[in-house]
């Protein structure tokens, strides 16, 4: 299932996000990235249906998502924030749940199809023994794959994630990244990333997006279009792209 982003312009403050046209194709990766204040989180939203743009639009398979509902739109698109401040301290496993609001009747218990489908995303992501433990409790990096999990319970075609990695040690931000990639690979997902670490993006995206002052630079495979040029006119810094044992190593 493919997304794709068209004359889409969105503004508040001093800053406005302008972009003639982007293609985030099925079964893969797109990393989005850049220096902060870039418009990254705000291009997210945009294809949430969090924010609204002013003029233009995100679509999935042609179906423009600001026509649908709310509960049609949760069914298509899948939305991981960066981790936010929580009220309630649930268990996992309800945590997980509230990912199946679209499908459950207002006023109604969620069905032992949901309850199936809450414990199969979190046995996805490596944590069915924890479906009892309070949110609470888990470390950084469980929450963020709990996180995951919620929206995976929505069973959405296209999945964006907001920095999924940030503050997490490098075993951890290692593990999630292979999970992303393998819900693109495994379950034919459209799969969007907003990151900051470049090498993460290059080892497991297959296509990167760059981004600076609200407009897009480059995207397209890595290897296409990464160079010391496009690095230094996006980030302002001398970053080297050196060669070690087949793979491109970033240096500063």
């Amino acid at each position: 299932m493919k997304a794709r982003v068209a004359g889409l312009v969105f503004s508040y403050g001093g800053f406005r996000l302008e972009i003639d046209e982007l293609v985030f194709p099925g079964s893969q990766v797109t990393a989005v990235v850049g220096p902060n204040g870039a418009g990254k989180s705000t291009l997210l939203k945009c294809l949430a249906g969090i924010l609204t743009p002013e003029r233009g639009g995100t679509f999935v398979d042609g179906r423009d998502l600001a026509r649908l509902g709310g509960r049609e739109r949760a069914r298509l698109v899948g939305y991981v924030p960066q981790e936010p401040t929580y009220m309630f301290n649930y268990a996992v496993l309800d945590f997980v749940l509230t990912g199946r609001a679209a499908f459950i009747p207002r006023f109604s218990s969620p069905a032992a199809l949901d309850v199936e489908a809450a414990r199969e995303a979190l046995q996805y992501v490596g944590l069915a023994d924890l479906e009892r433990r309070p949110f609470f409790e888990l470390s950084s990096g469980e929450r963020r794959l709990v996180l995951i999990a919620r929206t995976l319970a929505q069973r959405p075609s296209v999945l964006l994630l907001d920095e999924p990695t940030t503050f997490l040690d490098p075993r951890h931000e290692t593990e999630v990244m292979a999970l992303i990639r393998r819900l693109a690979v495994e379950r034919a997902a459209t799969v969007i990333v907003t990151l900051h670490a470049l090498d993460m993006a290059m080892k497991f995206a297959d296509a990167m997006v760059f981004m600076k002052a609200g407009a897009v630079v480059a995207a397209g495979p890595p290897d296409d279009i990464l160079d010391e040029a496009l690095l230094r006119a996006v980030y302002d810094v001398d970053i080297g792209i050196v060669d070690v044992a087949g793979r491109r190593v970033l240096v500063r």
